[in-house]
């Protein structure tokens, strides 16, 4: 037997110990690892289904959950305002006197409110100093939405005159939940 085929058997046989000896260690390793998961509070433990460990933790997962929730809802939830609005129907000479009128209020909801109730056509001007209430984009008409969701529209401002089928309005934005900014200019 040649020297050359006496070395191939000795190095299946060292090649073969160092495997098993890798496999102890790895063996040893994993006990050692699956004693300090059980030593560490629950949802910071490694997930173990059966005989596999996944490298999550319950509070990674509950993590993951809570910001996808976020996320989702974050991207789901409608823009909302509430207005008041002034109505007046008519041609150019109505939207002149809106122009003067919008002069007269200056930014100020008391004066919004008063002029709602002299001069507006709407009911909800006569009953409710001309509040809309709370809404969301899309339920009013697209000029008004546009007027009020628009990103250049300020709270505590009066926009307008913005023209509809309904005739021409001054709008007081009181507030605005801006979630999206889905209006194009």
């Amino acid at each position: 037997m040649s020297l050359r085929k006496r070395h191939i058997p000795n190095a299946i046989i060292v090649f073969t110990c160092i495997v098993i000896k890798l496999v102890l260690i790895q063996a040893a390793e994993n006990e050692q690892t699956q004693k300090s998961q059980y030593e560490r509070p629950f949802l910071v433990r490694d997930i173990s289904i059966g005989n596999v460990n996944l490298p999550l933790s319950p509070i990674t997962v509950i993590i993951f959950g809570v910001s996808g929730l976020i996320l989702y809802r974050t991207f789901t939830k409608q823009t909302t305002a509430v207005a008041s609005h002034i109505l007046l129907e008519g041609a150019d000479e109505v939207k002149e006197k809106l122009l003067k009128m919008k002069k007269e209020i200056d930014n100020d909801p008391v004066k919004f409110g008063e002029c709602a109730a002299k001069y507006s056509v709407c009911p909800s001007g006569k009953t409710a100093n001309g509040s809309l209430g709370k809404f969301k984009l899309g339920a009013m008409v697209p000029p008004f939405d546009k007027a009020v969701f628009s990103l250049k529209s300020k709270v505590g401002t009066v926009i307008g005159p913005v023209q509809t089928q309904f005739g021409w309005h001054l709008i007081y934005i009181h507030s605005k939940d801006e979630q999206r900014s889905l209006v194009v200019e």
